[in-house]
C-alpha cells in the first residue's frame, strides 16, 4: 500500500497529471494542425443513445494508444504495475466523465462541476483504494489538490490559446 510520503505522492500525482496533460495535448495538436484529425477517431464511433452521443469527440482511439504507450513505458522503466496502470485509468476516467456529461445533456466544451477537472482522479482514486494500493486520505489529498490546481492550469492554457474554454 502507498503510504503518504512525499515521494509516493509526487509520483502518483505527477504520473496522473502527466497522462492527463499528454491527452490534452492531443486536443492542441488537432486544433493547430487540423490534418492530424485524420489520425483520430472518437471512441463512441458517433453512436447515439436517445439522440445524444454516448461520449463525444474528446475521448478518442488515439488517446487510448497514447495511454497504452505511456503505461507500457512506465512499466518497462519502473517494473511497477501500479504506476503503469495510471495512464490507462486516466483515459478511462476521462471516458467515464465524458459519458456522465452527456447524461447531463452537456456538449463538448460545456462545464460540469466535479466531473470536469477531477474525473480522472476520481476513478484513479477509487481503483487504487479498492485494490489496496492507497488509503483514502492519500487519494482525497490528490483529489483536493487537483480540484485546486486543475482549474488554474486550464485557465492558464486558455490564456495561452491552448484551450477554447477557461475551464
Amino acid at each position: 500500500m502507498l503510504t503518504l510520503t512525499l515521494i509516493n505522492f509526487l509520483t502518483y500525482f505527477s504520473i496522473a497529471w502527466g497522462a492527463n496533460i499528454a491527452l490534452n495535448l492531443l486536443y492542441v495538436l488537432k486544433r493547430y494542425f487540423p490534418e492530424t484529425r485524420n489520425w483520430d477517431y472518437p471512441m463512441d464511433c458517433y453512436l447515439r443513445y436517445r439522440g445524444e452521443r454516448l461520449i463525444g469527440d474528446s475521448v478518442t482511439f488515439l488517446g487510448l494508444i497514447v495511454s497504452i504507450i505511456l503505461s507500457t513505458a512506465l512499466y518497462l522503466e519502473t517494473g511497477v504495475i501500479m504506476w503503469a496502470i495510471i495512464p490507462l485509468l486516466v483515459h478511462l476516467g476521462d471516458l467515464l466523465g465524458s459519458f456522465t456529461k452527456r447524461r447531463f445533456h452537456k456538449k463538448n466544451g460545456e462545464y460540469l462541476p466535479l466531473v470536469d477537472h477531477g474525473n480522472y482522479m476520481i476513478l484513479l482514486g477509487i481503483v487504487f483504494v479498492l485494490a489496496g494500493y492507497a488509503d483514502l486520505g492519500f487519494v482525497l489529498l490528490a483529489l483536493l489538490i487537483t480540484y485546486i490546481l486543475h482549474p488554474i492550469a486550464c485557465y492558464l492554457a486558455f490564456k495561452l490559446k491552448l484551450r477554447k474554454n477557461p475551464y
